[in-house]
């Protein structure tokens, strides 16, 4: 079976519930966690950084949208850095 690059095959779920961290290949770019704002659960989306106050906010995504999450994320990551090798088929 060929398993076909995405965004979302750079996901993967902490041990931690509601937190998921996106890679570039081994290199760790971005943290998705699940947020309460007002009552209601979002995915909330971050650029990494070992400093959690350097880290940047990338934005807010309904809790049932983590494709959409991600596919954003990596499109400011892609934005911010120039193309990634991990897309590579």
């Amino acid at each position: 079976m060929v398993q076909v690059w995405s965004p979302m095959s750079q996901l993967q779920r902490t041990p931690e519930p509601g937190v998921w961290f996106i890679f570039d290949k081994s290199k760790r770019i971005a943290i998705v966690r699940v947020v309460e704002v007002h009552g209601c659960r979002l995915l909330r989306s971050v650029t990494f950084d070992a400093d959690p106050a350097r880290r940047q906010l990338i934005g807010y995504f309904p809790e049932d949208a983590m494709r959409l999450a991600v596919e954003c994320t990596w499109s400011e990551y892609v934005r911010a850095t120039g193309p990634s090798t991990s897309n590579r088929k």
